[in-house]
């Protein structure tokens, strides 16, 4: 029998049908077909289609702020620059110019301050006439016009937060309370394990967290708290609230839930009491004494609510330090003229991060060089000192990621690690602090 004559093959069984499901991801495009007769509302789903796809791509990428974005105030008035970030819902917001908000009139409630949002925003300009509808262009010929372009940009907005015990802070220190309670509570976001009541047991379930259809449309990028001290009144703290677009959302959380701390909250806490501590010694001497504002702080002690807020120690130390000049700018902070005989706590800053950066001048004799440094952090901080190559100061201050923040007020182990060249000699005028590790270990057998 020849291959033409060879019985046909038996046809393979068909595989068993699989179940299977559907379901809609909120991603509908315009079917186009011949003879179709376009309308603004097939336009308008062409739009809506594109849009949507760039917020799920957005979104994927994680939230934040990709760039610029400062906040200052100057004259009673907020000033945000220009920038670009991604809001948790995907959308691009982005500025080209600088917005200014006056703050007149702004008043925080008990323990209260403000976060300084980015919001999404639009607004329809031009003109265009309507042809061809009957309502909107009428027998007598004049027509309409309606506006043919929407411009997306941003808002910027003020929305008032709390935080419990911060009208009890002295004026110097509620930026470090601010920002220590608000980092400490970003720690343990997602889920109280291992840091909550039930830390002495593995959590039953690892589920990943469910979908969230409505994520939040805003960034913020600031704390602003209300300060008479100040010449303007108020103090920004930009890197208490910001934090810079740096993981997807996976990544972020099941570090949050494994007790790790994500690179850009990382980040900001060392950025945070950098620009802190850069503003307290930035000034090389204080300005000249001025009565107005020792006058309106002496006011605001007289206020029935300081006055129950605080106690008597705190009262009194407060009017010492208007009255001698010792605490904040002029009457009000002279501390910023340099570290001298101040410490850190004294200048307001009670607790640091995990790892940073500290201003320091070598001395000739390496002996002398922890005097200083001692005198800045305080007696309470258990210092040890190293002499590093750059690259390993930089090791380690990567290696202090997921480390507990220090409180100068105990015993903490902290190594400060001078940076120093192939022949030993200091390199530049600064040196890097890092939380010890506490390790412990032993051989059972």
């Amino acid at each position: 029998m020849t291959i033409s004559e060879a019985a046909p093959a038996a046809a393979s069984p068909a595989p068993p049908a699989t179940p299977s499901a559907t379901a809609d991801g909120g991603i509908d495009r315009l079917n186009a077909f011949d003879g179709l007769f376009l309308r603004a509302e097939h336009l308008s789903r062409i739009q809506d289609y594109a849009r949507e796809l760039a917020l799920a791509v957005g979104a994927a990428g994680g939230p934040g702020v990709v760039e610029g974005y400062e906040v200052s105030v100057k004259d009673g008035t907020l000033r945000v620059g220009g920038g670009l970030a991604v809001s948790p819902e995907g959308r691009p917001l982005r500025s080209q110019r600088l917005v200014t908000l006056p703050l007149t009139g702004l008043t925080p409630g008990l323990d209260g301050f403000w976060w300084v949002e980015v919001a999404p925003d639009s607004r329809p300009y031009g003109d265009a006439p309507v042809q061809g509808s009957y309502c909107d262009d009428p027998c007598t010929g004049t027509g309409t016009t309606r506006h043919p372009y929407l411009a997306e940009g941003v808002r910027i907005q003020l929305v008032e937060g709390t935080e419990r015990g911060l009208d009890n802070q002295l004026p110097a220190s509620r930026r470090n309370f601010l920002a220590s309670r608000i980092f400490g509570a970003e720690r343990t976001e997602h889920s109280p394990w291992p840091y909550g009541t039930g830390r002495a047991h593995l959590p039953p379930s690892w589920t990943p967290p469910a979908a969230s259809p409505g994520r939040p449309r805003t960034v913020r990028i600031a704390v602003l708290l209300r300060d008479p001290g100040r010449p303007d009144g108020w103090e920004v703290d930009m890197w208490t609230a910001r934090r810079d677009r740096a993981a997807a959302p996976p990544q972020r959380y099941w570090q949050s839930r494994l007790g790790m701390r994500p690179w850009d909250a990382y980040a900001a806490q060392i950025l945070q009491f950098q620009d802190q501590l850069a503003q307290v010694l930035g000034v090389a001497q204080p300005p000249a004494a001025d009565l107005g504002p020792l006058l309106e702080q002496l006011a605001l002690i007289g206020e029935e609510q300081f006055l129950k807020s605080h106690t008597k120690d705190q009262l009194g130390r407060e009017v010492a330090r208007l009255v001698t000049g010792i605490g904040e700018g002029a009457l009000i902070r002279p501390a910023q003229a340099g570290p001298g005989p101040y410490t850190l706590q004294e200048l307001g800053i009670a607790e640091l991060p995990p790892a940073g950066y500290l201003p320091f001048a070598p001395e000739p004799e390496p002996s002398a060089a922890p005097a200083g440094i001692r005198a800045l952090l305080g007696p309470q901080v258990d210092l040890r000192y190293c002499s590093c190559a750059l690259a390993d100061v930089a090791q380690a201050v990567q290696e202090a990621q997921h480390r507990d923040r220090i409180r100068l007020d105990e015993p903490v182990g902290v190594d400060i690690l001078l940076p120093v060249d192939d022949r030993e000699a200091p390199v530049g005028g600064w040196v890097a602090f890092v939380r010890r590790e506490r390790r412990h270990c032993y051989d059972p057998g």
